[in-house]
């Protein structure tokens, strides 16, 4: 019916919908502390596990309190601790663009009106919590991705 031509053609035909789907898991992060190592410049402090096995992982972390900071203590001066690298993962990320677009012939040239939405959904996008033991906010995120965004654009190209 919308291939016949016509008013009703011309408004509801040739939509474009285009979306991107964006999951990931936490990238894995490594537990520190600020004591002076000899251990090189690059190479960061780590600090020893006190409880063996579930590294300070929590079964509900929030923002605020991302992993168990108790489960780790600063390693002696000069020497490294026995925590490994990557103990632990910030948070995943999950977000849902959206965009809907239509071109309008207007004699020679078109007019293009586009719809995009950014994180369609909402969902929280935090960023890594500190994992810095010597720091105040050990295990707490302070960064965030935005939330959802909207932008409307009018093309005419001649």
């Amino acid at each position: 019916m919308l291939s016949t031509g016509g008013p009703v053609a011309y408004v509801l035909g040739g939509w474009q919908v285009q979306g991107i789907l964006r999951l990931g898991s936490g990238f894995p992060l490594t537990v520190t502390s600020t004591n002076v190592c000899q251990c090189g410049s690059f190479v960061p402090q780590r600090v020893n596990l006190v409880s063996s096995g579930n590294f300070g992982i929590l079964d509900n972390p929030a923002p605020t309190h991302w992993f168990d900071q108790t489960a780790y203590t600063v390693a002696a001066p000069g020497t490294q601790g026995t925590a490994g690298r990557n103990t632990i993962r910030g948070p995943g990320t999950q977000q849902v663009n959206f965009s809907v677009s239509k071109r309008f012939p207007a004699g020679h040239a078109h007019v293009e009106v586009r719809a995009e939405i950014f994180n369609l959904l909402n969902h929280d996008n935090f960023g890594n919590p500190d994992t810095n033991i010597s720091n105040v906010t050990v295990g707490t995120i302070t960064t965030a991705d935005d939330g959802r965004s909207m932008q409307l654009g009018l093309r005419l190209a001649w």
